[in-house]
């Protein structure tokens, strides 16, 4: 399953992304890494995604969310 499927107020583990290095790299960054939990505030399947991640909220484009495999 990957971030992009997930609704608002759900909650999932990264398991792998899935990107070149430039993805992976930016994701790293903004602490989305493999074993860390992320919470979805708002998904309405257009624009992008709000996530919390440790208590911060970021926001990402459904691209990227579309490379997150979490399970």
């Amino acid at each position: 399953m990957y971030l992009i499927e997930l609704h608002n107020g759900d909650k999932a583990i990264v398991r792998r992304i899935n990107g070149g290095t430039n993805l992976t790299r930016r994701l790293l960054q903004m602490g989305i890494i493999p074993g860390v939990e992320i919470k979805v505030i708002r998904n309405n399947k257009y624009g992008p995604m709000i996530l919390e991640i440790f208590g911060n909220k970021v926001m990402i484009g459904r691209g990227m969310a579309s490379a997150i495999e979490v399970g």
